[in-house]
């Protein structure tokens, strides 16, 4: 509640041209400009509240479906060359992964979030 009552208290001009500013630097950095996606995220966390408790898991609940739409997008663009073996032995790597940070995330507080980005 604390975090929407921030989001909607702020100019959304500039709120907007952030976060479109933000997805667009995303895009391109998944897209294949090297870094960019980095900087991109680095961005998103350094915009997300400060003062709110939890201010940083919505910054991360704002990235994931971007970046799950440009990941599917990139799959079905590149389907003809996907390496489906590959993909397989990934994906139960990344679960783990997943659940680390799941993990994690119940011990680090925000600010130690942002040191680790």
């Amino acid at each position: 509640d604390e975090y929407v009552k921030l989001a909607s208290s702020l100019p959304p001009s500039g709120q907007l041209h952030t976060l479109i500013g933000i997805a667009l630097i995303l895009g391109l950095g998944k897209g294949g400009v090297p870094g960019l996606a980095t900087v991109a995220t680095a961005a998103t966390v350094l915009t997300a509240p400060s003062n709110v408790t939890g201010g940083l898991g919505f910054a991360v609940a704002l990235m994931v479906p971007i970046l799950t739409m440009i990941d599917i997008y990139a799959a079905w663009l590149h389907r003809s060359a996907l390496d489906w073996p590959t993909v397989w032995l990934l994906l139960p790597t990344s679960f783990v992964g997943m659940v680390i940070g799941q993990v994690v995330d119940g011990y680090m507080t925000d600010e130690g979030a942002r040191l680790l980005v």
